[in-house]
């Protein structure tokens, strides 16, 4: 990296739902782990990028982090509200899952409002352009806009002819983000540019659940000429993943796809790794210094798994997604420590570089 420049800074974060809980989980820890050795109390991790993007879950944490939240009211709100927003998950059982599914043919598997609730209590009625005027840092949260079925990017003002989105409430946005398919509800918001009128969204990971191309692009654009891009991108916690198929047995069914679900999180996963293999690529071939520091989840024990999913909300979903995600941070500290590569270096050097969380007065 060339000397006294300081690079431009990205987090991007993955969707999955609940497993949103592995990724807070996973930045308090690391936060505090470098918080402890600056002297402070706490970092304020959004205030370390000058971008930050996320999908669904990762949408919801994205922006909160760049409204200066407090990561331990993140994961509060995931341990929470994670059982009241996913009151009924897809059981396990085959028959069961075939109830469910009658159960739900005419709608979601769960009601949004207590996912609105959170997301009022955490954002109140702050704008996209609001959060950006009051911190200076970007966002970037995907979504899908249903009556066209095209992908969609909302964004703050970061860039002069970015001013579409700049009376979005961010509990809108996140709203849209996460519109998870089955599982919740579509996403309908109002549209404060035309009063009366409504717009429909559907969950942005069907199309960039690792929008970590979406950081890289839109690094490219607001870096100055010639500096340098980091880019550190989180995944949440999927359980072990793949199906050892028997040929005579390829021929599936509803069931077999865990009545639709199944597909869902088959495509998400494979989004997170593709996304990732194709940005670590490009950025080889870039005309600048470009890093992507993905950090991988460690697998969640085989008898640990089944409680571990897109829905699944209980006490000890959360306790095994918190262990997990401090344990991996706990991980890349010491190897931070033992400074094992460039990447463990330079994710010191975005942890090191963030501001101490200051107290917001009542």
């Amino acid at each position: 990296m060339q000397k006294n420049i300081v690079p431009f800074r990205v987090l991007s974060l993955d969707g999955g739902g609940m497993r949103g809980l592995y990724t807070v989980a996973l930045l308090d820890k690391l936060a505090l782990l470098f918080a402890r050795g600056k002297g402070e109390d706490q970092l304020d991790i959004g205030a370390g990028f000058d971008l930050i993007t996320g999908t669904s879950t990762g949408g919801i944490i994205a922006g909160a982090l760049a409204a200066g939240v407090p990561i331990q009211e993140m994961i509060a709100l995931y341990k929470k509200d994670g059982p009241k927003i996913f009151k009924d998950p897809v059981p396990e059982h085959s028959f069961k899952k075939l109830a469910w599914a009658y159960r739900h043919r005419n709608r979601a598997g769960n009601f949004n409002q207590p996912l609105k609730d959170a997301l009022s209590r955490i954002f109140g009625s702050q704008t996209l352009e609001e959060l950006y005027q009051e911190r200076g840092i970007a966002l970037c949260i995907p979504s899908v806009t249903m009556s066209t079925h095209q992908s969609r990017v909302f964004k703050t003002p970061h860039l002069p002819h970015y001013q579409m989105d700049n009376n979005l409430p961010v509990a809108d946005v996140c709203l849209a983000t996460s519109a998870a398919p089955l599982v919740l509800p579509l996403a309908v918001t109002d549209d404060p540019d035309s009063p009366g009128h409504h717009k429909v969204f559907a969950d942005g990971g069907l199309w960039a659940n690792n929008p970590v191309l979406i950081g890289m692009i839109e690094a490219l654009e607001l870096a100055a000429p010639g500096q340098p891009i980091e880019i550190l991108s989180l995944s949440t916690c999927a359980p072990p993943s793949g199906d050892d198929i028997d040929k005579d047995d390829a021929n599936w069914g509803l069931q077999d796809w865990s009545i639709g679900l199944g597909a869902l999180e088959t495509a998400l996963d494979a989004q997170s790794s593709g996304y990732n293999f194709m940005a670590i690529k490009l950025a080889q071939h870039l005309n600048r210094e470009c890093r992507v520091v993905r950090l991988p989840p460690s697998p969640p024990s085989q008898e640990n798994s089944i409680h571990i999913g897109l829905d699944k909300a209980s006490a000890k979903a959360a306790r095994i997604l918190i262990d997990l995600g401090q344990n991996d941070a706990a991980n890349v500290y010491g190897k931070i420590s033992r400074k094992e590569s460039q990447d463990m270096e330079c994710i010191a050097s975005i942890f090191n570089a963030m501001p101490p969380l200051e107290k917001k007065t009542p």
